[in-house]
């Protein structure tokens, strides 16, 4: 890629919650790093994490850890002291508790110290605030290194809290003058609609440098078709009409949005389309809005998969300010859609041709339900708003940065360009790729959705302190030279792997476990261990040090049942103890995995509740190669059937697979036969001694495709053997004798069976 800004460094100043990127505030802040830094410029990201800020470079991310002198210095009694007393300071100004953290860095000293330390060791040329809150810190950066600063308004922070929250009064005017004070500080600002620019010049500030530059979207990530599937899992038919909704549900807005749906669209649009059903994706959903109707998601990993699955998408948005994100990805999507006037504030669309307007009850259901009863209408809705939304890519919006920051384009407003470029008949500025938009290694399969971003489960050791019954890397220890593994991540890494899941053996045994853990984190991956959960307490230091994203526990019964399936007294109690220290002592994920054999089938349900009540996520398949501990009477059977029942109830994944769970029991009946996997595609397999795998069947004589000891991961990935093996997967299957989530993955992602008939 052409860089069209060489040397260029920018220092993105903001909140630490950016990954996952399940909220509108993570997705711009980092598709915003992303295109920039895919257009040349060097861009790095502090936040509240006190030991690592982000570098951005050619759409990848890492991390980098801050020197060990600075990161002991944070502790010291003067700034160590200063986050607790930062936010008294922004409580007692007004701001609302639950919003603390994006304020306090302004009365802060331990947060201008990292800036400060992120300028002078990557000499930063721009520091840009997302949010006023981060403005003063990046003002005293830029002033220290004669640098600039800029800030980003997501909305006018004073205008929102009193519309949102009804703050007013004294409270209200510091707020207010405690963002006016940053503005003017400021070398830039950059409104994301016209009607925030107003309001700001309106409170004083000048308007020749306030540059309107709206939020994006990332359109290539939408050009596939990749929601038909959805249907399927949520119990819904293809015919079934089907609205959307979603956003950071616990934001006001939002909420208000949740409440029209269930209050008054739903009982309207239901005498008109007595079949309609609505699913609200995002975090923190109002539950106390339930209704029939509604399927609440929580937040989604793969929002255009989600999105692609509607017929008719709903923007109800009665408040708030800026541009709203989730229009422009529906837009992307090719999807229908009816706004509110407020829900559309920010772009220049034509209301009536890109998307429906209305803002009343009976008004809104109206409009949609004209676009449940006409696909003809909805397809040119959709094709018309895909095309829009083509000006909005990050590409342009990134370049237009880029642009200001070069010192072109102060003051202007982007949507003016779009609808000058319109009237002019000019088509919208090429999208640029991200580097995983691009994967021709899958051509071979039919047209699929990624059942999980590319995974490595990797064997770094034989050996464990327990005798489990079912599986035998307990003897005979070995482990994979640390040297070897780090190796390995830069070639993972290379082949767009995402998640590295580190198993054994019991990986707490591996000696350099946590320094693979820190160089994977480096490398932009999320890691996962999968333990016994015995040596947590033990390693407890280096494990919370280690910044690993989530441990996976495995349990498989009360006391007396784990412990003879273990083959060691006291195991249990030792787990439960780590277990029980994680939930209390760190924020690392938990879940807790049970294997189903005809010992533990009775006490499933009790340890899922035990899972349940201290919030630890919790999953189960039955055992595999293990006869002699299937579930062949009648009676367990039942019992099986029940407790799936009983959990998909509370569980969404479990309730989306159920009867894929089911089909467990004539897997250990002998009912499979060749299955079908996304392994070499979506997860492969790495052993200790460098054998690649399509899976985690480690003792698979004939799985064995090649050594990363011999040819590099990233040679053997695109092999004539490695392909031929994903072709023969596909077409005639596998015989390795597993029954796992990976076979149900394979439905959900191609749409066909897994089983080879």
């Amino acid at each position: 890629m052409n860089a069209v800004l060489p040397g260029l460094r920018i220092a993105i100043v903001t909140r630490g919650d950016l990954y996952p990127t399940n909220h509108g505030a993570a997705v711009k802040i980092v598709r915003t790093a992303e295109y920039l830094s895919l257009l040349g410029a060097s861009v790095f990201v502090v936040t509240d994490d006190k030991d690592h800020y982000l570098a951005y470079e050619d759409g990848r991310v890492r991390e980098v850890p801050y020197g060990r002198r600075f990161r002991a210095a944070q502790e010291w009694p003067v700034l160590g002291r200063w986050p607790a007393l930062a936010e008294r300071v922004a409580a007692r100004v007004g701001y609302p508790s639950e919003e603390l953290f994006m304020y306090r860095p302004q009365f802060d000293p331990q947060w201008w110290s990292r800036v400060l330390y992120v300028g002078a060791k990557e000499q930063i040329d721009v520091f840009q605030a997302e949010f006023p809150g981060y403005g003063l810190p990046c003002w005293l950066a830029a002033k220290t290194f004669d640098a600039r600063c800029s800030i980003v308004q997501h909305n006018v922070e004073w205008d929102r809290l009193e519309d949102v929250t009804g703050l007013s009064g004294s409270e209200l005017r510091r707020v207010r003058d405690l963002e006016l004070f940053a503005l003017r500080r400021a070398d830039e600002v950059i409104a994301v609609s016209l009607d925030d620019r107003v309001r700001m010049v309106e409170a004083g500030i000048d308007d020749d440098k306030i540059t309107v530059l709206p939020h994006g979207v990332d359109t290539l990530s939408y050009q596939a078709d990749r929601g038909r599937m959805l249907r399927y899992g949520l119990g819904f038919s293809p015919e079934t009409p089907l609205l959307f909704f979603h956003g950071t549900l616990h934001y006001w807005p939002n909420t208000q949005a949740v409440q029209f749906i269930a209050e008054e669209l739903l009982p309207r649009l239901e005498k008109q389309v007595p079949d309609v059903q609505c699913v609200i994706a995002g975090l923190s959903p109002p539950t106390y809005y339930a209704h029939p109707r509604i399927t609440f998601t929580g937040p989604v990993d793969d929002l255009p998969r989600w999105i692609q699955a509607a017929d008719v998408c709903l923007c109800p948005v009665p408040s708030g300010g800026g541009t709203r994100m989730k229009l422009l990805e529906y837009f992307a999507a090719g999807k229908a859609c009816v706004s509110m006037t407020k829900g559309a504030e920010g772009i220049r669309y034509t209301a009536g041709h890109e998307l429906a307007i209305a803002d009343e009850p009976q008004a809104f259901s109206d409009a949609v339900a004209g676009l449940l009863r006409d696909p003809a209408e909805r397809a040119r809705m959709g094709r018309a708003a895909r095309e829009f939304v083509g000006f909005y890519d990050w590409t342009p919006i990134a370049r237009r940065y880029i642009d200001l920051y070069r010192g072109t384009g102060r003051g202007g407003d982007y949507n003016d360009e779009v609808v000058t470029a319109r009237s002019g008949g000019r088509a919208p500025e090429s999208a640029v790729a991200l580097p995983h938009d691009v994967d021709a290694i899958e051509a071979h399969l039919p047209v699929r959705e990624p059942s999980k971003p590319r995974t490595l489960l990797l064997l770094v050791n034989r050996g464990c302190n327990l005798r489990c019954s079912f599986c035998d890397l307990w003897d005979d220890p070995q482990s994979m030279p640390i040297e070897r593994a780090i190796a390995l991540l830069d070639e993972a890494v290379a082949i767009e792997t995402k998640t590295l899941v580190i198993t054994g053996g019991e990986p707490f045994m591996y000696k350099p476990l946590f320094q693979l853990v820190r160089a994977a984190k480096e490398r932009g991956l999320s890691v996962n261990i999968t333990t016994n959960g015995t040596l947590i307490e033990k390693r407890w230091d280096e494990l919370v040090d280690s910044g690993v994203d989530s441990l996976s526990v495995s349990l498989d019964g009360l006391k007396e049942t784990h412990e003879r399936i273990r083959g060691q007294d006291g195991c249990h109690t030792r787990t439960w103890k780590g277990i029980r220290k994680l939930r209390a002592d760190s924020g690392i994920g938990l879940s807790v995995y049970f294997v189903v054999t005809s010992e533990n089938i009775d006490e499933l349900l009790p340890v899922y509740e035990q899972a349940r009540e201290i919030e630890a996520g919790f999953d189960f398949w039955p055992v595999n190669d293990a006869e002699d501990l299937y579930l062949e009477s009648e009676a367990d059977r039942a019992k099986y059937e029940a407790a799936v029942d009983h959990i998909a109830r509370d569980v969404a994944h479990v309730r989306e697979r159920a009867l894929f769970d089911k089909e467990g029991l004539a897997y250990h009946q002998g009912g499979v036969g060749r299955v079908r996997c996304l392994g070499l595609v979506d997860q492969y397999g790495v052993t200790y001694e460098g054998d690649l795998l399509p899976c985690c069947v480690w003792g698979g004589e004939d799985l064995r495709v090649g050594n990363v000891f011999e040819t590099p991961l990233s040679e053997l990935w695109t092999s004539e053997r490695v392909q031929s093996f994903r072709t023969g997967m596909h077409a005639e299957g596998c015989t390795a004798g597993c029954f796992n989530h990976s076979l149900y993955e394979y439905t959900r992602s191609t749409g066909e069976s897994f089983r080879v008939d």
